[in-house]
């Protein structure tokens, strides 16, 4: 929705999917120059309503709780036609939490209720359907005042091919990473965005408390905000942190393969795909216990410990390098939970089980949740 005129969205027909364009834009009036993109994003605005309003649409799904208040003009006009809508929690966990992980002061804290958990909670209480990405998403979005049966429908990752010979080892030595492992050296992964919200000073914190030989990749690009070079200096004989800045999709499968552990202490996040992703590679995940994360990695694929605890962190890693043979057994259970359970095809079958189910494919004598839309928004 924020890339301009390049935008677009889905459109399912009974001819196959048809692409619509959309158009976005910042309203006049404000000095942008002045705001952060993370505040300006708040105020985009598209024609995504207007869309939904002249089309012929028997179903609506909103994906993107961001900007809050466009979601809450579509969700608006979806009401205003009859058309019933399903929203998936991608980001709910976040938004819930947002206060709290991104140590916002009392104006910002003000702010971030009223643009965006205050939309994104009309949207939910409104809504026909909620697709949950994890049993962990029930609860906010309960909170945020739905009463029908959420679907878990899980988001889902492709399984990786093998690659073709010379291509990891030319990715590596590239990025500034060795090809050769060294012995008794575990090698840990983490990958996201280095914004606080996804813990990468409590590993790096943790890094510095091991007493064992190490390296850590860390996929991405620098922030400010982190002073990487004092971690880097904290190293100790053995130990080697090796940040590579913005990598592609061909560097991160090399990674993944290079990599012994892939550890995520993310703070909050509502189900992240890269925890998938390095599992389809059968690397075994060491997490943090929030959002849906307990739901991806249970005890046969990885370790769980609590968030903002590097002391907790350290001690998890040092434990799991002690066994080699057990974390190849865990990574090779990875590999097969997400065969089992997190392959697109498996999230394409629960989504349409809960599209007909909106759609009014129920018990019979019961009114379907398009009457329900329909009767909604003739009483206002």
């Amino acid at each position: 929705m924020m890339n301009g005129a390049g935008a677009g969205t889905a459109s399912f027909t009974a001819g196959g999917v048809k692409r619509v364009a959309v158009r976005s834009w910042r309203p006049r009036g404000l000095p942008w120059s002045r705001l952060p993109d993370r505040y300006s994003t708040l105020f985009y605005r598209s024609d995504l309503a207007e869309i939904v309003a002249q089309g012929q649409y028997d179903l609506v799904h909103l994906h993107n709780p961001l900007p809050a208040l466009e979601m809450e003009r579509v969700a608006r006009a979806c009401v205003a036609r009859g058309i019933p809508y399903v929203v998936s929690t991608h980001g709910f966990n976040e938004v819930a939490n947002g206060s709290r992980i991104y140590g916002f002061d009392r104006i910002r804290r003000l702010v971030w209720e009223r643009l965006v958990v205050g939309p994104v909670s009309r949207v939910a209480r409104q809504a026909s359907g909620i697709f949950a990405l994890s049993p962990a998403d029930v609860s906010i979005v309960r909170s945020m005042g739905f009463r029908g049966e959420p679907d878990i429908v899980c988001n889902g990752v492709p399984l990786p091919s093998s690659p073709a010979p010379g291509v990891d080892a030319e990715a590596l030595r590239r990025l500034g990473i060795p090809v050769e492992r060294r012995p008794g050296q575990i090698t840990c992964m983490f990958l996201a965005n280095h914004t606080p919200n996804k813990g990468l000073p409590q590993l790096l914190e943790a890094i510095g408390r091991l007493r064992r030989p190490c390296l850590l990749i860390v996929g991405g690009e620098r922030r400010a905000a982190i002073d990487y070079e004092r971690y880097l200096r904290a190293c100790k004989p053995g130990q080697e942190i090796i940040v590579t800045g913005r990598v592609g999709d061909d560097d991160v499968a090399a990674m993944f393969r290079r990599s012994d552990l892939f550890v995520f202490p993310t703070l909050a996040d509502t189900f992240p795909l890269v925890v998938l992703e390095a599992m389809s590679h059968g690397l075994p995940v060491l997490a943090t216990r929030v959002g849906g994360i307990p739901y991806q990695v249970d005890d046969g694929c990885g370790a769980l410990v609590e968030p903002d605890d590097p002391a907790q962190l350290a001690e998890a890693i040092d434990r799991l390098a002690t066994y080699p043979a057990l974390l190849s057994q865990l990574g090779e259970n990875a590999r097969a939970r997400v065969t089992a359970e997190f392959v697109w095809e498996r999230a394409a079958e629960r989504a349409m089980d809960g599209y007909r189910r909106v759609l009014g494919l129920e018990a019979a004598g019961s009114p379907s949740l398009r009457q329900r839309a329909v009767e909604r928004a003739h009483a206002g």
